[in-house]
Formats: C-alpha cells, structure tokens, sequence
C-alpha cells in the first residue's frame, strides 16, 4: 500500500521551508529594529534595502 498523494498545502509547505530567504535588509541579521544597519551605521535607501542581493554583507537573521 502507498501514501496518499500529497495535498497543495503540503507540497507549499515543503517547499516554503526550503526556500531561502530574500536578501534584502528586512532579513538581514544587520538590520537593527530602528532601520539602521550595524554595518553602516545608518539607515539605508528604501530602493536600495528593498532589492535583493543589492549588499554584500548581508547575512540571515538569528532566529533568537
């Protein structure tokens, strides 16, 4: 006997949790609370902080 095939919920899960997050400001690990980066010491240009791969010091969050 085989498993069920899998529903869309589940395959959108799977696939959710391995996707990697944008690189942008907003899921960088250096992007403070106030939106200033600790890199920099300032707040970044919102075209910039928005457009993914735009720093090469971006680094994932710590999830804690």
């Amino acid at each position: 006997m085989s498993r069920h095939p899998e529903p869309p919920s589940v395959i959108h899960y799977r696939a959710t949790i391995k996707a990697e997050p944008p690189m942008v400001c907003t899921t960088c690990d250096n992007y403070r609370p106030d939106g200033i980066c600790s890199e920099f010491g300032e707040a970044p240009p919102e075209a910039f902080a928005s457009q993914p791969g735009e720093c090469s010091l971006w680094v994932i969050e710590v999830p804690f």
